[in-house]
């Protein structure tokens, strides 16, 4: 094999990426306030914050669904749902505009806060109303006799009054918050940290470390400079210039290894220069320090954009050049650099450095033999890297710190900036084990106290400020999974639909807009991708360690996702919005205390089997219920999720052996899950389940006789057809949106599919 084609990245289909080993960062917004070269190095970094979570998106939507439909024929609901219809919209703009601070004011953060949980309630109690109003709706088609007829309209009256009552305490609040405000001067524009705060660039040791100090950089610093000198092509095209792009997330040593190829082969070119971008870089002072390096005469004279191109196009059209362009975020601030070099057939080079796949391949051009994806070390460097950091003297770890440090290179996932970052910490802590456990505990929350480790920290949060908004609250939500947790892409997909995170876009399905968000977050480096299937699909997806402790930490901030594990919790919110419960030590009594009184949980998500299951009685919001793992859970357990009239996605663990009749009544359930139970017979009223997407069962289950009435399944698996069942598969060819069909034979296993 060439070398050439072996770094050749596989040509998938434009919605996936490369397979990439190892991917995931965060990200806080830089911007390139002052010249970042190996010889200026100062970078203008938005510290972290967290995102406004995902509770606007479907609000306004539903407020308009309100005043549309019979819903506010009481006229004091109508006044005060048109109320909340124009405050909402501006509550929106200060959830997103201080999602983009950190460090908040404290009166602020308060007051963000406030708005935020504000937004929720709303949403909780419109959603009641509605399905008490559709509820009394559903009945009045089947009831008989005038008086009848007046009872079932005092019951709507009766709702009315009382729903009057909790919306005008709602504006109350909205009134209130905005008034407290006032009151106390909060005041937005400066209260937080933002983009105009200059901080020194947290890679500027990596970039001066010495070679010998970088463990493994030489193999992968040796196959970009073949990629850079390769001659296997003849004629003409050997002259041209050569594009070699670095592709990683951040932390992995980019930047470092591009300058250490820069150092090695700068001599051999007749002119050279090393400059960085950023997600919204100043392309004139980027142009300006180009043909300041380039020229070696110090500052250029102020020329716009094009007149400094004209200048370096001019300069370079008889030289042959070095071009090291770093932290590219976008194909259009590559095109514009890009049009500074001539190719003169002089063989110059140019290496770009990008976390984006995308970037990469557009920066390569029609080359994408030239993309080299960067590899997080291996445990053996990682150990070098992290031993000689510790211990210059080479005596390597000692037997008793063997175990936590072998736990703690866990954590670093291979990132060089990590080991150096940590192993700088833990060379203060001498060999005491205590201290040691101590920091690996208290990695992630460390990210956001250490000074050390701060730095690290804004690494790992460039990514996650350049993604958009609504990519921020689906990438928080994987917050809501384990640690090494394998992520099934089709359920995180349906999981987001069913959260309400994806914006309606025209002509699309809201799981295919889903689909493009987590393909969007493997192309940007933020997730592992793993199993490629057929067709270029990825299986599923996986979150560097330290990248969860982080949008963990996010999460928990905001009140987004509250996480039980092994480790424990210090307290809990008044209402938890979304409960991840992962405690494999977490007594019953301990569970019921956790869980009761909190009918405000919209997704509950347990990954442990508990001695004794817990009550779900109250949970009347859940839009997600994932107690697939819950193996402690019997029949008698789900009675009550007929009551849960706003679930959207239901999974159900192995002992279930058969759904309630009035499984019907969950008008807004989208994604059924039961492949793991021994159910024999779905009940005949699944059949109302209008807007049920997906039905997942496992093999001999009966279906009901009507099942073509189901007209929204767009996905059946895994079902078996008897062989004289004809009048099944006549149902089946009635839906008419059915996408994917699985059947199952004693024999074989047959997947049919069709898109539309």
């Amino acid at each position: 094999m060439s070398l050439v084609s072996h770094f050749r990245c596989p040509s998938n289909s434009p919605a996936t990426a490369a397979p990439i080993e190892f991917l995931g960062s965060g990200g806080s917004r830089p911007v390139l306030g002052a010249r970042r070269s190996p010889g200026h190095l100062q970078l203008a970094v938005k510290p972290p914050a967290a995102a406004s979570a995902g509770v606007m998106n479907s609000l306004l939507g539903k407020l308009s669904t309100l005043l549309d439909k019979e819903y506010t024929k009481h006229k004091n609901v109508e006044k005060d749902v048109m109320f909340l219809q124009r405050e909402l919209p501006s509550m929106e703009a200060v959830l997103q505009k201080h999602a983009m601070q950190d460090e908040l004011d404290v009166q602020l953060k308060a007051w963000v806060s406030e708005l935020r949980e504000l937004a929720y309630d709303i949403e909780d109690s419109i959603d009641a109303f509605m399905v008490r109003i559709e509820h009394y709706s559903d009945e009045s088609a089947g009831i008989k006799g005038f008086m009848s007829k007046k009872i079932h309209k005092l019951k709507k009256l009766r709702c009315h009054h009382k729903f009057s009552a909790v919306f005008l305490e709602l504006k109350e609040r909205v009134v209130e918050a905005n008034e407290r405000r006032r009151r106390y001067e909060v005041d937005g524009s400066t209260s937080g940290t933002t983009t105009s705060d200059l901080l020194v660039d947290s890679r500027l040791p990596a970039l001066y470390s010495g070679l010998d100090e970088l463990v493994g950089i030489k193999g992968p610093r040796d196959c970009i400079i073949k990629l850079l000198t390769y001659e296997a092509d003849s004629g003409p095209s050997r002259q041209q210039l050569k594009v070699v792009s670095i592709v990683g997330c951040g932390g992995l040593g980019k930047t470092t290894l591009a300058n250490q190829v820069y150092k090695e082969i700068n001599g051999q070119f007749d002119c050279k220069a090393f400059v960085s971008m950023s997600q919204k870089p100043d392309m004139r002072k980027i142009l300006m320090d180009l043909l300041s390096q380039i020229l070696g005469n110090g500052s250029p004279m102020c020329f716009d954009e094009q007149r400094l191109i004209d200048k370096l196009r001019e300069f370079l059209k008889d030289k042959r050049y070095l071009i090291v362009i770093d932290d590219i975020w976008s194909t259009s601030a590559w095109e514009i650099v890009k049009s500074a070099f001539p190719d003169n057939n002089l063989r110059s080079r140019i290496i770009t450095t990008t976390r984006i796949m995308d970037v990469a391949k557009s920066c390569s051009a029609n080359l994408q033999e030239y993309v080299y994806t960067i590899k997080p070390l291996n445990h053996q460097d990682s150990s070098k890297q992290f031993v000689k950091k510790i211990f210059p003297s080479g005596c390597g770890v000692p037997q008793h710190l063997k175990e936590v440090s072998n736990a703690i290179l866990k954590k670093c996932g291979g990132l060089p900036l990590a080991i150096l970052i940590i192993a700088g910490l833990l060379a203060s802590k001498y060999d005491r084990k205590d201290e040691w456990e101590a920091v690996h505990n208290s990695i992630g929350s460390e990210l956001g106290k250490n000074r050390t480790l701060e730095g690290f920290r804004r690494i790992l949060m460039l990514s996650f400020y350049d993604l958009p908004h609504d990519l921020k609250t689906c990438f928080l939500y994987l917050s809501i999974f384990p640690e090494d947790d394998l992520i099934v892409r089709k359920q995180l997909v349906w999981k987001w639909v069913a959260e309400g995170f994806i914006r309606k876009v025209r002509g699309k399905r809201p799981d295919q807009v889903a689909e493009s968000y987590f393909y969007d977050l493997i192309n940007r480096n933020m997730i592992q991708a793993v199993g490629v299937q057929y067709k270029g699909n990825i299986y599923g997806c996986r979150v560097h360690d330290l990248v969860l402790d982080l949008i963990r930490s996010l999460s928990a901030q905001i009140n987004f996702v509250i996480t039980i594990d092994d480790k424990g919790y210090e307290s809990s919110p008044r209402k938890i919005r979304r409960l991840s419960l992962q405690a494999s030590n977490l007594e019953d009594q301990e569970m019921q205390k956790l869980v009761s009184n909190q009918s405000h949980i919209r997704s509950l998500i347990m990954f442990r089997a508990f001695k004794k299951a817990p009550d779900l009685f109250k949970f009347h919001a859940l839009r997600i219920l994932d107690l697939s793992e819950c193996n402690c859970l019997e029949d008698h357990h789900i009675t009550c999720i007929v009551n849960m009239f706003q679930l959207r996605y239901l999974s159900l663990p192995c002992r279930i052996t058969e759904l309630p009749e009035q499984t019907g009544n969950l008008q807004h359930l989208e994604v059924l899950n039961i492949r793991r139970c021994m159910i024999k017979t779905l009940p005949e009223s699944i059949v109302k389940l209008g807007k049920l997407m997906c039905l997942h069962v496992k093999s001999g289950v009966k279906l009901p006789d009507e099942i073509g009435r189901m007209q929204a399944l767009q996905e059946l698996e895994s079902i078996s057809i008897p062989c004289n069942s004809v009048r099944l598969i006549e149902e089946i060819g009635r839906l008419t949106r059915l996408r994917r069909l699985t059947v199952e034979t004693t024999s074989t296993t047959e997947k049919m599919e069709t898109k539309k």
